[in-house]
């Protein structure tokens, strides 16, 4: 079971996002896109919350995966991360979503990630 996918085409980037969750004890599964997004939360269907990148290049965004896995599972939380903090702008998040500007804190990402989870339960 999983309790955290995490989404980003950065090898480096999603190996650290998933070591420092899997430090806190969580199951994480860690994949580089859409394709590989959907395919993971088809065959876990218990992850509780998507980390995911915005910036994944082609064929899909971070938003573009969020939507589609919601399609699936309406009420999972989502934790949008980018280094263009601008794609933020203008934008309205659900209760149920966050997002975190790169670079940020491993302890902003710790508290962000244990926030979503414990409003999932």
């Amino acid at each position: 079971m999983c309790d955290v996918l995490v989404v980003d085409d950065d090898s480096l980037v999603r190996e650290t996002l998933v070591a420092l969750l899997e430090e806190e004890g969580w199951n994480v599964v860690g994949v580089d896109g859409y394709d590989t997004a959907l395919a993971a939360i088809r065959q876990d269907n218990g992850c509780r919350l998507l980390v995911t990148d915005i910036n994944l290049g082609t064929p899909a965004d971070g938003f573009e995966v969020a939507a589609s896995i919601r399609r699936l599972r309406p009420d999972l939380p989502v934790l949008y991360i980018t280094g263009r903090p601008w794609v933020f702008w203008g934008r309205e998040f659900h209760e149920r979503e966050r997002a975190l500007s790169k670079p940020f804190r491993a302890d902003q990402l710790l508290q962000t990630v244990g926030e979503l989870i414990t409003a999932e339960r």
